[in-house]
């Protein structure tokens, strides 16, 4: 059975599972995802005051600049986050800024999973100010943004928007602000929560290894864990997954990510939600 994995635009063709494609997506699953599960011994503490994140980039005259992405004064939520998502046409073209001559921020045109870049748009694209759209990144920290050139990308929007209910450990999905979708989740412990804040969806893996501890699939998210600066090989990148431990959803057990029981995954998966949907986290 094959099935389709969301994009910038909603509807197009996902991976399907063939062994050799996929054996790349499911072992950077572990990596990307890594903290997620408990099994997984290497973690690395968090630098006091909060994660950074300084990216570099090179100036036409050749030389590297850098800048440390802060996040924004106001936290984001659904009337911020309208479904308006840009998918860069070629190379990121991304300032600090809404200025050609601001300083640029590196990002690459795709994630580690081999997913286009996308972007989540802070506003009513509609209303679009001198060129200009201020967007959400996909790097630490979390909330940082940015603004990228209206020229460089294309806009599209999605009806749906998905909100995780952490007190009431549940995952709702919306569209067109009408429930389509709920199910049970598992959450971060106290020691290591799960992030909350406006966020997006930035890939979607399609595990090898479907009986494994993601379950058959995993929806990384832009959104870093506040504790954990690196585990199992990755970053500390939350995601949305299934589990081979259903038992234990309901409680407070991951390392950050959001567990659903891999029938409920494969239904989120089943909506075919686009690369950039919205995520609400409470």
């Amino acid at each position: 059975m094959s099935r389709r994995r969301p994009t910038a635009t909603a509807r197009r063709p996902r991976l399907a599972r063939r062994p050799l494609a996929l054996a790349v997506v499911g072992l950077l699953a572990v990596g990307l995802l890594g903290s997620c599960t408990g099994e997984r011994p290497s973690l690395g503490a968090a630098k006091a005051g909060g994660p950074t994140t300084t990216t570099t980039s090179t100036t036409a005259a050749g030389k590297a600049s850098t800048t440390t992405t802060t996040p924004g004064p106001k936290a984001l939520g659904p009337d911020d986050l309208l479904g308006y998502i840009a998918t860069p046409t070629g190379n990121p073209v991304v300032r600090a800024e809404p200025r050609d001559d601001a300083l640029p921020i590196s990002i690459d045109p795709k994630t580690e999973a081999g997913a286009p870049t996308t972007f989540a748009i802070i506003g009513d694209a509609t209303a679009v100010t001198d060129g200009w759209y201020q967007v959400l990144l996909p790097t630490r920290p979390n909330a940082a943004r940015a603004w990228v050139p209206a020229a460089s990308v294309t806009v599209t929007k999605t009806p749906f928007r998905i909100f995780v209910d952490l007190a009431g450990r549940s995952l709702r999905v919306e569209k067109d602000a009408a429930p389509v979708f709920t199910a049970d989740t598992a959450i971060g412990t106290t020691e290591n929560p799960t992030p909350v804040g406006a966020t997006y969806v930035t890939e979607l893996i399609d595990n090898v290894d479907p009986d494994g501890s993601y379950g058959p699939y995993a929806f990384g998210l832009a959104l870093h864990s506040d504790t954990l600066s690196e585990f199992g090989g990755g970053d500390g990148q939350v995601g949305i997954h299934g589990t081979n431990q259903p038992q234990k959803i309901g409680q407070a057990v991951s390392h950050g990510c959001v567990r659903l029981k891999n029938a409920d995954v494969e239904g989120l998966v089943d909506l075919d939600l686009p690369l950039g949907v919205p995520v609400f986290i409470t």
